[in-house]
């Protein structure tokens, strides 16, 4: 699998994503409320189009995905360089809610998340969709475009394709980061397991905090949307930007331990040499498409076209 067959498979899943989306909300619009079960349903969408240009491409899915062996000792400093990176990702959740909505905040409420068991949220959120969005970008889209184009751009395209997977300018800001992150600890360890871990234990957290949140007040991030202004968000970025300066360089340091853990040293700058290597040609015009689709979505210039699609056709029915 390529850098141009992983572009394919990115557009199929975007629309995928905007046919599932649409068509749930004309068919089945009580299943948005179910967290795992549209979740699941998301991750289907997002997982199957890779999957299926991975197998006729004649890969492995075990090796070509990278699921490989890694150290206890590196397991463990995965879980502290998860934390000592997230100041980073509050860092940029905090700058985009300068122009967008928490979404995360807004769907937890939304679905009642606090009055649902706490193993079904973990289930969705830390092992569904960590596990499937992994193998999707960290797997096959990261591969495949790094054999095509190089380590740098292609950890750039598979990270702004995750962020764009999220569809929605709030998550796609830390998603984005997040990535980023997610490449190096694969490089460092040579496993995608270093990666599920990282993106489970972020998500398991977020998960059990807006859970014991939600339970001890279901309105409580109506009520502290009402609190964030600007000012607010502002004194939040500086103060985020002191701890991130400090904490960043240290989750550095523990990137590094673990390449050397794992036999890897030296993998990390070699990524940065590699930037000037010329490859095959990654940006097609099915990934532009599939951007452009993921911006309207984002927009919600789509939800807006479908809506004037859905009374049209409901006022002709009737």
């Amino acid at each position: 699998m390529n850098g141009k067959k992983a572009n394919w498979a990115f557009l199929l899943e975007v629309l995928g994503y905007m046919g599932l989306v649409f068509g749930l909300a004309w068919l089945w619009p009580g299943i948005m409320e179910n967290l795992v079960l549209n979740n699941l349903l998301c991750e289907a969408v997002l997982s199957l189009p890779v999957l299926v240009f991975m197998l006729v491409s004649g890969e492995k899915p075990a090796s070509f995905l990278g699921f490989h062996k890694m150290k206890i000792s590196s397991a463990l400093m995965t879980v502290l360089f998860t934390f000592l990176t997230m100041p980073v990702l509050t860092l940029f959740n905090l700058i985009s809610q300068l122009w967008v909505e928490n979404e995360v905040a807004v769907m937890m409420e939304e679905m009642q998340m606090g009055q649902m068991p706490l193993f079904a949220m973990l289930f969705s959120m830390s092992i569904c969709a960590p596990f499937f969005e992994e193998i999707t970008c960290r797997g096959a889209y990261y591969r495949a475009y790094r054999k095509s184009g190089g380590a740098v751009r292609a950890m750039l395209l598979s990270s702004l394709i995750f962020a764009v997977s999220h569809m929605n300018f709030n998550q796609a800001a830390y998603a984005f980061v997040v990535g980023i992150l997610a490449v190096l600890l694969v490089e460092a360890t040579g496993s995608l397991w270093s990666s599920i871990l990282y993106h489970a234990v972020i998500n398991g957290s977020q998960a059990v905090l807006m859970y014991q949140l939600l339970k001890a007040d279901p309105d409580i991030y109506s009520e502290q949307a009402a609190m964030v202004t600007s000012d607010f968000l502002l004194y939040g970025i500086a103060a985020y930007l002191l701890v991130t300066a400090f904490t960043l360089p240290l989750a550095w340091a523990v990137l590094v331990w673990i390449s050397g853990n794992e036999g890897k040293r030296g993998v990390l700058p070699a990524l940065w040499r590699e930037r000037k290597e010329k490859k095959d040609k990654i940006i097609t015009v099915p990934l532009i498409l599939a951007l452009f689709l993921g911006l309207l979505m984002m927009t919600g210039v789509a939800s807006r076209i479908f809506i004037q699609i859905y009374q049209y056709c409901f006022q002709y029915s009737g």
